[in-house]
C-alpha cells in the first residue's frame, strides 16, 4: 500500500444536483482497451455458451486478483485456461492449428494467442447469431440485425459497482475502527484516500458523513450523505435518511437546506411514484418555501389516489386559505364528506373535530355565518353518532340542540326522544372551541342572537380565575369571545372576558390593552382607559398610537393642557422614526401595535408606576402633588434613619433601606421634567413652523388629523400659555424638598448595593437613569461621580466590557491627562479573568485615535497634509468652550497603546511605540523591560527572520532594565529585577542561567520582609501598612520545576519544603 501515490488535497464533492460520473470505475487499462470490441446484445442468450463463462472476452480475467497469491495453483489454472482457448482456436482455424503443430504445439507469444482466441470467439458467436435469424429477416434495417428500434434490450439502470480491492477493504476496516475510537481526523484522512482511489465506494462516503456530523459540520455531512446516496440511487431508504438528516440538523438556517430535502424526496418519488408519504413531505416543504402552487398540485395528486386522507385535506385547505381560494377548499371538504358518508368500509382516518373546525372556519372567512352554523351543527351531530336526527336541521333560529340539559328547550322539539342517545352526544359532547365559534357566528349573524351567543360564552366560566381552570387552559377562546363582543359593540360584556386575561402572561400584549382601553372609553371610564394607555407607553416608550388615543381622549374631555404634550411627543417620535427604523432595520409602519410586552411581573410593576394623568381641576392636581410630596419626604427620612445600620451590615435594615430607596428613585424617574424628552417636545410644540411641517412615512389622513388636532389644542391653550410651555425652565436645586446632591447619593449608593448583589441589569439601569437626568447631565462633578460609581460597580461584577467603556469616557472627557490612561490599565489589571475587551477592536481603535490626536497637534502643517488623512478627534474643552490640545508627548499613552498591541501578539508594531517612549525617557525601567520582552517574544515566533539577533537585542534591554533596578535602594525593586531576568532566561530554555537569579530572589526575600517594600515606604516611613510584593514563592516554584525536570528530585524537595509548604 505504500507505493500508492495519493494527494493531500481532500476530496471535493460535486453539487447536490449532479450525479458523479466515473466512466471506467477504477478498471485496469487492459480491460478498458477490450471494451472497444463490439459485444453482442445481452438479450441474445442463445449466442452465449452457458457452460463456458471464462470464454467471455468481456469478463474481467482473474489474473489481476490471482497474481497476488503465491504458489502453483494460479499458474495451473492459467495453463488449463490457455489450453482450453487453444483447443477452441484449433476447431475454428485448422490452418492455425497445423502451423502450431509444426512449431511443436506451443507458442511462446502469449499475447498473440490471447488475441487469436478473442478473434475466434467473436467469429464463432457471429456465425451462431446469423444462423439463428429467421429467413425473412435480412440486413435491410427491418429486423433485429438491421438495428430497428423497439427490439429486446438489455438490463437498464446503473451497473453494479466494482468489487473493492483488498487494499480498500483494509483501509475501510481501519476507518471503521478509528471512527469507533473517536479519531475523526484519521477517519477523514483514510476515507479521502479511499475516495481518491475509487470514488464509488459507498462505505467511504457514509463514514465521511458520520465524521462531519459528529464534528457539527452539517453542510459537509449533508453533501457526503447525498453523494453516498447517489452511489445507490435506487435505494429509497438512503434518500429518506438524507432528508431526515437535513431536516433534523438544519434548524438554524432552515431555508438553506429545504431545497436539498426536496431533492431527496424527489428522488424517492422517482423510484416509487406511489410513495405518498414522500409526496406529502415534499408538499409541506414546498409550502414552507413559499411555492404554494407546486404544493397544491402535489397535494391534489395525492388526493386523487387517496381521497380518504383528511391529513392531506387539512394541509390543502390551509394553503387555499393563504391563497384566498376559500371556495376551492370548501369544495374539497364537501367531496371528502360525501366520500366518507357513502363509503361502505370506514376509512382508516375518520373525519374528526379538527376537520369540522377547519371546514366551519372557511365559512367565517367569507362571512357566510348562517351556512357555517348549519354545517357546524350537522357535522357535529354526525361525529357524535346522531346522523339520523336530521330534524334538527329545521331549527336554525336557536341552538337548543346543544344545551347542557334537555330541559327546558330540547325536550319540546318534535321528534326528540329522551334517552335515545346519551347526554354526552348533545351539549356536553360539543368541544369548547366549536361552541365558542358557534357563539361568535351567532353574534356576527344578527343582533337578535346576542342572548344565544352569551349562552355559549357562559361555558368559559369567566368568573373562575383559579389555576388549572378554563381561563388558563383556553385563554385564546377568552380572547376570541372578547374580540367578537367588542366588535359588536357589547363593551361591558367584552371587558368581562378581557380583564381575566391580565392574569395570563402569554396573553399580555399591546393589542389587549388597546382593546380594553377602547371598551373603557366607550363606557366613559376615563381613568381606566388612561391606565391602559399608560401601561402601553411604560412598556413601549416609542409607541405612537397610544399617545394619539390619549390626546384624542383628553380633547374629548375638554382637557387640552393634558392632550397637548402627547401631540408634541407624537411629532417628535415621527420626526425620529426614519432614523430609528434605519438603525434598527425595522420594516413595519410607525406606531404599529404589534410588539409584545416583556413579562407579566414586569408589566404589572411598570403599570403601577404609570400614574393616571387625568385631573379635573387645578386644585385637585395641587392636592395630589402635595400628598405625593409628603409621602416621598417620609420615605427619605426613613432612608436616612436606616443608612448607618445598613452600612454596618444589618440585613433587615438593608432590605428596608433598599425598599425605601427604590420607591424614591421610581418617583424621580417618573418625573419627566428631569429628562430631555418633555423639554424637547414642548419646544417642538410651541414652534408654528414645526407644527405645520409635513410628516414623513405617514398617510395623508393621519397627518391631516394630527395637524388639525395640534391647531385646535394650540388655539385652545392660547399663545401665551404655549409660549410658557416651550420656555426653558431654570435648573432646580431640590426635588420633593430633598437636595439634588442627596438624590445623587441615593442613586449611587443604591447602584453599589445592587452591584454587590450581582444584579447587573438593575444596577446599570439605575446609573443610566441618573446620568440621563438633565439636572445631573449638565453638572461636570455629578457626571464624574456617576462614571466613577459605574466603574466601581463594573469592577464588583467583573464586567470588563463596562469597565473599558467607563475608562474610555474618562480618557475622552479628560483627554491628554496621564492618569486617565493609567486608570484604563489599572481597571483591567483588577479584572480577574483572561483579557478580552482590554485589547478588543473598539479599544484599539479608540487608543489609536488618541495617539493620532496627540501627534496631530505636534507636527507642522506640511507634515499634517502628508501623513494625516483627517483631522484629530479632540474631545476636551476648557471653560471658555475651546478645544484643549496637547503640548507634548504623553509617555503613558504611548506605552498603553504599545501594551495593547503587545497583548495581541503584534510585537513588531508594539516595539514601534515602545521605542517612541524610549526616546523620551531612556532610563525608565518599565520601558526597557517592555522592549526586552517585546524582542524576546518576537524571537520565539515562527515568523521571525533572525531569531538570534532578536534575542540579543532583547537581552541588551533586559540587562539595561536590570542595572536600573539594581541601582535603586528599594529591596523590592532589586528582587523584581532578578526575578524578571531569571524568568526571561527560563522562557528561553536557558535554565542554567536562570538558576543564579532565582536564588538571588530567594536570598532577598528575608531582607524584603524586614525592610521597606518600595519607594513609597521609603519616602514615607511613618506609614503603618507596608506594601510588600515578594517574588520568593514564584521563584521557588520555578526552581522546583527546573530541578524536577532535570532529575534532581532532592533539590526540588528541599525547595518545596522550605518555600512552598504552608
Amino acid at each position: 500500500m505504500d507505493d500508492i501515490v495519493t494527494s493531500d488535497r481532500p476530496y471535493q464533492y460535486p453539487d447536490l444536483d449532479d450525479q458523479p460520473n466515473f466512466p471506467w470505475r477504477g478498471e485496469s487499462s487492459r480491460k478498458r482497451q477490450r471494451k472497444h470490441v463490439i459485444a453482442p446484445s445481452a438479450s441474445d442468450g442463445d449466442l452465449e455458451d452457458p457452460e463456458d463463462d471464462d470464454d467471455d472476452p468481456y469478463q474481467e480475467d482473474e489474473d489481476s486478483t490471482d497474481e497476488e497469491d503465491a504458489g502453483s495453483k494460479p499458474i495451473l489454472r492459467r495453463s488449463a485456461r490457455k489450453r482450453q482457448k487453444t483447443e477452441k482456436v484449433d476447431e475454428v482455424d485448422p490452418l492455425l492449428a497445423e502451423e502450431r503443430t509444426k512449431k511443436g504445439g506451443v507458442d511462446d507469444d502469449e499475447n498473440f494467442y490471447t488475441l487469436q482466441t478473442d478473434v475466434a470467439d467473436f467469429q464463432e458467436r457471429l456465425r451462431q447469431r446469423q444462423e439463428s435469424q429467421p429467413a425473412d429477416i435480412t440486413r435491410d434495417g427491418k429486423g433485429a440485425w438491421g438495428g430497428k428500434r423497439g427490439g429486446a434490450k438489455g438490463p437498464r439502470g446503473p451497473r453494479k459497482p466494482v468489487e473493492p480491492s483488498l487494499e480498500i477493504k483494509l483501509l475501510l476496516s481501519q476507518a471503521n475502527s478509528a471512527f469507533v475510537s473517536g479519531e475523526y481526523e484519521k477517519v477523514e484522512e483514510i476515507t479521502n484516500r479511499v475516495i481518491q482511489m475509487n470514488a464509488e465506494i459507498y462505505a467511504a462516503h457514509a463514514l465521511l458523513s458520520g465524521v462531519f456530523l459528529e464534528r457539527g459540520e452539517i453542510q459537509m455531512a449533508i453533501v457526503a450523505s447525498i453523494s453516498a446516496a447517489h452511489l445507490r440511487p435506487k435505494d429509497p431508504a438512503l434518500w429518506r435518511n438524507c432528508a431526515t438528516l437535513i431536516l433534523e440538523n438544519g434548524r438554524e438556517d432552515r431555508a438553506k437546506y429545504l431545497n436539498d430535502a426536496i431533492y431527496c424526496y424527489t428522488r424517492i418519488i422517482g423510484i416509487n411514484p406511489k410513495d405518498f408519504e414522500s409526496r406529502f413531505e415534499r408538499a409541506v416543504l414546498l409550502r414552507e418555501l413559499g411555492h404554494q402552487g407546486r404544493a397544491v398540485r402535489e397535494l391534489e395528486q395525492i388526493l386523487t389516489m387517496l381521497p380518504q386522507d383528511p391529513t392531506v385535506l387539512r394541509q390543502l385547505a390551509e394553503i387555499y386559505i393563504d391563497l384566498g381560494e376559500i371556495e376551492k377548499a370548501k369544495q374539497r371538504y364537501r367531496e371528502y364528506i360525501a366520500y366518507d358518508s357513502t363509503a361502505v368500509a370506514p376509512p382508516p382516518i375518520h373525519f374528526d373535530w379538527s376537520d369540522v373546525n377547519i371546514y366551519v372556519e372557511l365559512f367565517g372567512y367569507q362571512g357566510e355565518y348562517a351556512d357555517g352554523i348549519k354545517e357546524l351543527k350537522s357535522l357535529s351531530r354526525w361525529v357524535l353518532g346522531r346522523r339520523e336526527e336530521d330534524y334538527w336541521d329545521e331549527i336554525q333560529d336557536d341552538d337548543r340542540e346543544w344545551d347542557y340539559s334537555e330541559n327546558p328547550r330540547r325536550s319540546k322539539v318534535n321528534g326528540y326522544i329522551s334517552g335515545r342517545f346519551d347526554q354526552s352526544c348533545y351539549g356536553q359532547g360539543l368541544p369548547l372551541e366549536l361552541r365558542v365559534k358557534l357563539g361568535v357566528y351567532r353574534l356576527k349573524q344578527a343582533e337578535e342572537h346576542f342572548g344565544e351567543a352569551m349562552t355559549h360564552f357562559a361555558w368559559l366560566d369567566r368568573k373562575d380565575d383559579q389555576l388549572g381552570t378554563k381561563l388558563f387552559d383556553y385563554p385564546d377562546l377568552f380572547r376570541e369571545s372578547a374580540d367578537a363582543l367588542c366588535d359588536a359593540g357589547n363593551y361591558h360584556e367584552a371587558l368581562q372576558f378581557y380583564e381575566p386575561l391580565q392574569d395570563v402572561e402569554a396573553q399580555l400584549d399591546i393589542t389587549l390593552y388597546f382593546q380594553m382601553a377602547k371598551c373603557y372609553r366607550a363606557m366613559s371610564l376615563a381613568d381606566e382607559a388612561d391606565q391602559c394607555y399608560q401601561t402601553i407607553i411604560a412598556n413601549d416608550e416609542k409607541n405612537i398610537d397610544a399617545r394619539i388615543e390619549l390626546a384624542k381622549m383628553y380633547e374629548e374631555m375638554n382637557l387640552p393642557q393634558r392632550a397637548f404634550p402627547y401631540v408634541n411627543e407624537v411629532l417628535l417620535l415621527r420626526k425620529e422614526e426614519p432614523r430609528r427604523r434605519a438603525n434598527e432595520g425595522m420594516t413595519t409602519e410607525p406606531g404599529q401595535a404589534d410588539s409584545f410586552l416583556p413579562t407579566a411581573s414586569g408589566l404589572h410593576e411598570r403599570s403601577q408606576k404609570a400614574h393616571p394623568r387625568v385631573s379635573l381641576s387645578k386644585e385637585e392636581r395641587m392636592v395630589r402633588e402635595q400628598e405625593q410630596d409628603d409621602a416621598m419626604h417620609y420615605q427619605y427620612m426613613q432612608l436616612q434613619g436606616l443608612r448607618n445600620k445598613m452600612r454596618e451590615g444589618d440585613k433587615a435594615s438593608a432590605v428596608e433601606w433598599m425598599a425605601a430607596a427604590s420607591s424614591l428613585l421610581n418617583d424621580f424617574r417618573n418625573a419627566k421634567v428631569f429628562y430631555l424628552w418633555e423639554q424637547y417636545s414642548q419646544l417642538l410644540g410651541s414652534a408654528p413652523d414645526v407644527r405645520k411641517r409635513p410628516l414623513k412615512n405617514q398617510s395623508s389622513d393621519s397627518r391631516t388629523d394630527l395637524e388639525a388636532m395640534t391647531e385646535r389644542l394650540h388655539d385652545s391653550l392660547g399663545q401665551a400659555e404655549a409660549g410658557r410651555a416651550g420656555a426653558n425652565p431654570s435648573i432646580p436645586t431640590d426635588y420633593r424638598r430633598i437636595a439634588l446632591d442627596k438624590w445623587l447619593d441615593i442613586f449611587l449608593e443604591y447602584s453599589l448595593f445592587l452591584a454587590k448583589g450581582g444584579k447587573s441589569k438593575d444596577c446599570y439601569e439605575t446609573l443610566n437613569a441618573a446620568y440621563n437626568a438633565n439636572v445631573f447631565y449638565h453638572s461636570h462633578d455629578s457626571c464624574f461621580q456617576i462614571q466613577a460609581c459605574w466603574a466601581a460597580c463594573a469592577l464588583l461584577m467583573q464586567d470588563d466590557e463596562v469597565m473599558c467603556s467607563v475608562a474610555r469616557w474618562f480618557m475622552r472627557e479628560y483627554q491628554f491627562t496621564t492618569d486617565t490612561y493609567r486608570l484604563y490599565a489599572v481597571l483591567n489589571r483588577l479584572f480577574h479573568a483572561p483579557v478580552s475587551w482590554y485589547n478588543s477592536g473598539p479599544s484599539q481603535k479608540f487608543l489609536l485615535r488618541q495617539v493620532k490626536a496627540m501627534d496631530y497637534s505636534l507636527v507642522s502643517e506640511e507634515s499634517r497634509a502628508r501623513h494625516f488623512t483627517e483631522k484629530a478627534s479632540y474631545s476636551r474643552r476648557n471653560k471658555e468652550g475651546h478645544l484643549v490640545t496637547n503640548q507634548e508627548m504623553d509617555i503613558a499613552l504611548l506605552m498603553l497603546y504599545g501594551q495593547v498591541l503587545y497583548v495581541g501578539s503584534s510585537y513588531p508594531h508594539a516595539l514601534n511605540y515602545f521605542f517612541r517612549a524610549y526616546a523620551l525617557d531612556p532610563t525608565h525601567p518599565l520601558i526597557n523591560l517592555h522592549l526586552a520582552l517585546g524582542y524576546l517574544h518576537y524571537a520565539l515566533k515562527r515568523q521571525s527572520d533572525n531569531r538570534h539577533y532578536l534575542i540579543m537585542q532583547g537581552l541588551s534591554f533586559l540587562f539595561a532594565y536590570h542595572d536600573i533596578r539594581m541601582a535603586s535602594p528599594s529591596t523590592g525593586h532589586q528582587q523584581e529585577a532578578n526575578f524578571n531576568v531569571a524568568r526571561s532566561f527560563h522562557m528561553l530554555g536557558l535554565t542554567h542561567l536562570a538558576l543564579p537569579y532565582y536564588e538571588q530572589v530567594l536570598s532577598l526575600s528575608a531582607s524584603l520582609s524586614e525592610g521597606y517594600g518600595g519607594e513609597e515606604d521609603q519616602l514615607d516611613p511613618s506609614r503603618s501598612h507596608k506594601v510588600v510584593e515578594d517574588f520568593a514563592k514564584d521563584a521557588a516554584f520555578n526552581l522546583q520545576s527546573i530541578y524536577a525536570l532535570g532529575g534532581n528530585m532532592k533539590m526540588a524537595r528541599e525547595v518545596t519544603e522550605k518555600w512552598l509548604v504552608i
